[in-house]
C-alpha cells in the first residue's frame, strides 16, 4: 500500500513540476494597438469600381492585437475602407517564418465586413499575407491582400502598431 502511495505521489509531483516548467517557459501575451494608415491597389479602378470612382487609400482605423507566441496572434479592429465604408476585421495570424531579429512573415484568415460588392458588405471571409516587423515598442504590420475577381484588386495595407506593457 505505502508503495503505491509513493509512485502515486512521486508521479503527482513530476506531473506539478512539469507543469510549472512549462508555464513558466510560456512567454506572456504581447498586446499590441494597430492604427490602420493606407493601402495601395494594383488594377484597373474601372474592373472594380463605377465609373467616375476611385479607390481611397487613406484608411483611418484602429485595432487590438494580441500574440501569445511569437508565431500565433489575433486582431479585431475597424478601419475605413477603400470603398469609403466601415469595415471590422477579426483575424487570426500564423507567422512562421523568422526573418533577422525583427521580422516575421505568414499568413492571415478570418472574417471582415463593409465591402458592398463583397457578400452584400455583411461578413465575408478574408485573408492574406503579412509581414510584421517589430521591436521593443514600435512596429507596423505590412498586408498584402491578393485580387479577388470583380470584388477587389491586389492590395497592400500598411498598419503601424505600439506594444502596450512591459
Amino acid at each position: 500500500m505505502r508503495v503505491k502511495f509513493r509512485s502515486a505521489f512521486l508521479l503527482l509531483a513530476m506531473a506539478s513540476a512539469c507543469s510549472a516548467a512549462s508555464a513558466q517557459a510560456r512567454p506572456e501575451p504581447q498586446w499590441w494597438g494597430n492604427l490602420n494608415v493606407a493601402s495601395r491597389h494594383f488594377g484597373g479602378e474601372r474592373d472594380f469600381l463605377n465609373p467616375g470612382e476611385s479607390f481611397n487609400e487613406f484608411n483611418p482605423g484602429a485595432g487590438v492585437e494580441v500574440q501569445w507566441q511569437p508565431r500565433h496572434a489575433v486582431a479585431v479592429g475597424y478601419f475605413l475602407n477603400s470603398v469609403d465604408e466601415d469595415s471590422f476585421y477579426a483575424l487570426y495570424h500564423y507567422t512562421p517564418l523568422q526573418l533577422g531579429r525583427f521580422v516575421r512573415v505568414g499568413g492571415m484568415i478570418g472574417v471582415v465586413t463593409g465591402y458592398p460588392g463583397y457578400n452584400d458588405g455583411g461578413i465575408a471571409p478574408g485573408g492574406g499575407f503579412i509581414a510584421k516587423v517589430e521591436g521593443q515598442r514600435w512596429g507596423f504590420n505590412l498586408i498584402y491582400l491578393p485580387e479577388i475577381s470583380e470584388v477587389t484588386p491586389n492590395t497592400l495595407g500598411l498598419q503601424i502598431k505600439r506594444r502596450f506593457g512591459p
